[in-house]
This record gives C-alpha cells, structure tokens and sequence, in this order.
C-alpha cells in the first residue's frame, strides 16, 4: 500500500485547509469584521496552530487509523470517541457541502442559466470517484490542484503589495481609512472581530487530516512536524495578507458575500479575462479542498468501522488500501447537498459553513482536552514515547480550549450563522444518543 512522502502530506494537508474558508467566506468575514478582519485571520491562526501542536504530538505517540478520535476515546471514554468520531465524520461532510456549493458557485458565473443544485451534484459525484483512486493516484491529482491554489494567492499578495505601494494595478486604488476608523471605535470592531470567529476557524478547520494523513505517511516522526510548521506557517501568513489586501484595495461597495472578494478585485485591475482566470483557479482551489476532505471523512468513517461503531461494511478496503465503502457513503452525502441547493440557493452555504464549524470547534476543544490528559497518561506509563513535544504543557492546552470556546459562544452575534448552530447542536445531540440505541459491532 502506498504512503505519503514529505511533499505529499505537506499538499495534503494544504489541500484539506485552504478553500472556500479563504476564497468565498473572506467577503463574509469583512462584511462583519471589517477592518479587523486581517486580526480575526491573525487569531485563528493562532488558535489553528496549538491545534496542530496537539495532533502532531499523540499522533506520532500512537499513529492509529482516526487519530485523535482513537486518543480522546482512550482518555475519555468509548461513548465521547463514538461522538467525536461520527461528529468529525459530520463535520466533514458538511464542509464539503460548503465546498461543493463553493464550486458550484464559481461555476454558476460562467453559465449563470444552470441551476446550483445541477452543479453541486456533477461535482460531488467526480471528487467522489476520484478518491475512490488509490493514494498515489489521489495525491498526484491533488498535487496540481493544490499547487494552483497556493501559486493564487501568492500571486494575490504580491499584486495587492504593488497596488498598496502605489503602483497602478487597473482601477485599484488603496484605501487606509477602514483601519483608521476602525480604531475609533475600538470595541465595535472586537464585536465584529468575534462575530466572525467562526467562519475564520471554519478556514482552518481541515488540521484534522494532519493527524489521519500522519497515519499513512513514511517516517511520520521525522516527516510530519517539519512539513506541519511549512504548511501553518504558510497558510496563516497568506490567509492574514489576503484578507489584509481585500480590505485596502476592495471598496467597501464593491463587496458582496455571494462573489469571491479576489474575483472583483481582480475584474477592478482591468486585466484582460483575470475576472475568469481567477474564477478557474478559485474552482480548482476549491475543488482540491472537496477532494481532501473526502479523503479525510472516509478514514475517519473507516475508523469507526474498525472500532465497531459504524456499519461493518463501511472497514471494507480494496487490494490498494482504499476504503471504497466508506468513501461511497461519505461522497453519497453529498447528494443531499444538491437537495439543500435547490431548496436554499441563496444561503445553504452560511448554513453549511456555520454548522460544520460549530461541530469542528466541538472536535478542537475535544482535541486540546484530550492533549492534556494524554500527555500526563503517556508521561507517567511511557515517557520514551513522547518524541515531539507541544510547547508550553499544561497551560497551552486550556489556554486554546478557552479560546475556541469563546468563539462558539461569540458566533451568536451574526444573526446568520445561528440557523447552523442550532443544527450543529441537534446534530450533537443526536449523535450522543445515538450511541445508546444503536448496536455495538465487533472492533477489528
């Protein structure tokens, strides 16, 4: 069976971060954070890389399919790795509603008379067919998709840097007065700032495949805390610029949080078909982020197969490793997404952003818990084990825990988003019940 090298976990998990969180959501999260928005990037960033302290740590302690699902049920208990493992399945699947409905977006502004419920299921069905590839084939596809993407927004920051230093980029014009505004009232802008934590952590929220992905990579302990401080580093730096940009050279009236903010930017430049161009590359970022997490929620499903939580037919693999059920019943899901689409064309993706956030902040507070109590376990019965260590133990841990915390409680203040914390919440409620009626399988 094949395993991922450095490059292939670095664009991986690449692949399963930067999407629609960055491309589409930015215009949502300026038009409620304004000029706080690059701080709000800032922040989540900060919060994302504890997160992947974390991961990275007990998954080379114990590199086991499903990760952190297999380590929060070690130290919590078989009914909280039930939940955290169907809530992370959910997570997913949610967020690549986002992302299908995404893609379906960008796609809709070349051929507006399609309707998005037809494109969102055309997507669904390739990407779902593309995983069921082996991880050779899928890393290599997802290597061109990836690369597109970070190639954009490099190339994004450079031209927003000429434009900001004064250099004329078509009809671009710089504008500091957002954050001098922004300054005279201090405490407005905090609220905003908080308003739109969660769709800033939802741009962060794929760091789950960085403990899956650990489990089928060569070398991990050497591979993957190196390749993790590129990929963290990388995205919080180019999240924080663009959105940095958006607001000096994107006028305030010009921003509407149905078209990707880097689109209109790049229409306002003047450059022959950039409009288009940077649409095409927006739907193969977007589409690289889908095909990550594709491959992220059917392992995890997997997992829960194997540790008979799931039906059984789901820990079904192919001769090339790949868990063909699982991904079948986890790209199935998204058809019900081209159902939403065509029910709710207009807002199924706050709704799907906001509820797949919700749970994947579920899953971050989980994760620095679980650290905690983890570390202290390992410590005591095999300290030899811990080879990397996140910095700062204990305090690191309920530091972020309270961070994230804060920011679920905070996402009330966009009216918007609470139709997807209410059915975060249901969802959460159910699953935990669920435990109690359903059957338990066999582990494997």
């Amino acid at each position: 069976m094949h395993t991922f090298n450095k490059s292939e976990y670095i664009v991986m998990a690449l692949g399963n971060i930067i999407g629609s969180g960055i491309f589409l959501a930015s215009g949502m999260v300026i038009s409620i954070a304004g000029a706080w928005a690059p701080l709000a990037y800032l922040f989540g960033g900060l919060i994302m890389m504890m997160e992947v302290a974390f991961l990275i740590e007990m998954s080379i302690i114990d590199p086991v399919p499903g990760a952190f699902k297999v380590h929060a049920q070690e130290v919590f208990g078989e009914w909280w790795g039930f939940v955290i493992g169907w809530m992370f399945w959910t997570s997913g699947i949610l967020g690549m509603a986002s992302e299908v409905t995404a893609c379906a977006i960008f796609a809709r502004l070349w051929l507006p008379e399609i309707p998005l419920w037809l494109f969102s299921l055309f997507f669904a069905f390739v990407i779902t067919l593309i995983n069921l590839n082996d991880l050779k084939g899928l890393s290599k596809f997802e290597l061109v998709l990836a690369v597109t993407k970070v190639i954009a927004l490099v190339f994004f920051v450079i031209a927003g840097m000429i434009a900001t230093l004064g250099f004329p980029v078509g009809e671009t014009v710089h504008n500091f007065t957002p954050f001098a505004e922004a300054l005279q009232s201090p405490v407005q802008g905090i609220f905003g700032l908080l308003a739109s934590m969660l769709l800033i952590l939802f741009a962060y929220t794929g760091t789950g495949i960085i403990g899956i992905a650990a489990t089928e990579t060569e070398r991990a302990a050497e591979v993957v805390p190196p390749a993790t401080r590129i990929v963290t580093i990388s995205i919080v730096f180019l999240y924080t610029l663009s959105a940095f940009f958006i607001v000096v050279l994107l006028p305030s009236s010009a921003l509407d949080v149905n078209t990707s903010p880097f689109v209109t930017l790049f229409r306002l430049a003047n450059i022959p078909y950039s409009g288009d161009v940077v649409n095409f590359i927006l739907l193969t970022a977007t589409l690289s982020a889908l095909n990550s997490q594709v491959y992220s929620s059917s392992r995890m499903l997997f997992s829960l197969a194997r540790n008979g939580q799931a039906p059984k037919i789901t820990a079904y693999q192919n001769q090339k490793g790949v868990p063909v059920s699982a991904v079948w019943l986890s790209g199935s899901f998204l058809l019900f997404t081209a159902l939403l689409s065509y029910v709710l064309p207009e807002t199924i993706f706050i709704y799907t952003v906001s509820a797949s956030g919700f749970l994947a902040l579920v899953n971050w507070m989980s994760v620095s818990a679980t650290h905690y109590f983890y570390r202290k376990k390992i410590q005591s019965i095999a300290p030899e084990k811990i080879t990397y260590k996140a910095p700062f133990y204990p305090y690191l841990s309920w530091i972020c825990f309270f961070m994230i915390l804060l920011t679920v409680l905070s996402a009330a203040l966009y009216p918007d988003q609470l139709p997807g914390l209410y059915a975060g919440g249901i969802i959460l409620f159910i699953i935990g019940t669920a435990y109690f009626l359903l059957p338990k399988g066999e582990k494997r």
